[in-house]
């Protein structure tokens, strides 16, 4: 399937082709399968990232795309390995995604904790299910609409196969962001609980569909 990328993508792309051979290493410990540190914190981590994306993205400074990458690549190998995930492949998973996809998966991430509330959106307070994913999304510059049912009838619906990092996870009355390796999700679930990140059961991930919100 022919998925549409940020332009910022594809320069990433060249700018990392560049510094490969100049013989720049691009250093993203997690994708060679080398060891990231267990303590690395998934919500400042994904806050690091994003800060560090948005200098390159304005400023055009390389060591902070660099910087992107190495926190990126920490984050997803942490939360691979604390659903007891292979890291490598959702650093993989990540790396191949839009990178829209990645700002709101790791968006999402960076809300960790933050009380369900419904009809809520409000970073580092609350949001309930549609309101995380519609904030994740618009840190990518993509505007969701707001309730569940209408984020999935406005996006594309792929296969579970087809599926990348930040796509959205739906089944009737609640949306979810994709992770990008098997049933692995981020979401603000219910009352009570707080946006965290899991593995789908088997029955649960039997009733979901994908879509990809971008235009």
């Amino acid at each position: 399937m022919d998925r549409s990328r940020r332009p910022s993508l594809r320069l990433a792309g060249i700018v990392t082709m560049i510094l490969v051979s100049a013989g720049i290493g691009v250093s993203h410990a997690a994708a060679a399968g080398e060891p990231v540190s267990e303590q690395v914190d998934v919500t400042s981590g994904a806050h690091a990232a994003l800060d560090a994306l948005e200098r390159w993205e304005s400023e055009g400074d390389t060591a902070a795309y660099l910087t992107y990458l190495d926190n990126r690549d920490a984050v997803a190998a942490v939360v691979a390995r604390t659903l007891g995930l292979d890291p490598v492949e959702m650093v993989d998973a990540w790396a191949v995604a839009d990178l829209d996809g990645q700002t709101a998966v790791l968006a999402a991430l960076g809300q960790l904790g933050v009380t369900y509330r419904r009809y809520a959106s409000a970073p580092g307070e609350a949001f309930d299910c549609s309101g995380l994913t519609r904030y994740a999304w618009s840190q990518a510059d993509v505007e969701l609409e707001r309730s569940s049912r209408n984020q999935f009838a406005a996006a594309t619906e792929v296969s579970h196969d087809d599926a990348h990092a930040g796509d959205l996870v739906w089944y009737p009355g609640h949306v979810m962001l994709y992770l990008g390796v098997g049933d692995a999700i981020v979401h603000s679930p219910t009352r009570g609980r707080t946006v965290e990140y899991m593995v789908l059961s088997d029955r649960r991930a039997s009733w979901v569909r994908f879509a990809d919100p971008t235009p």
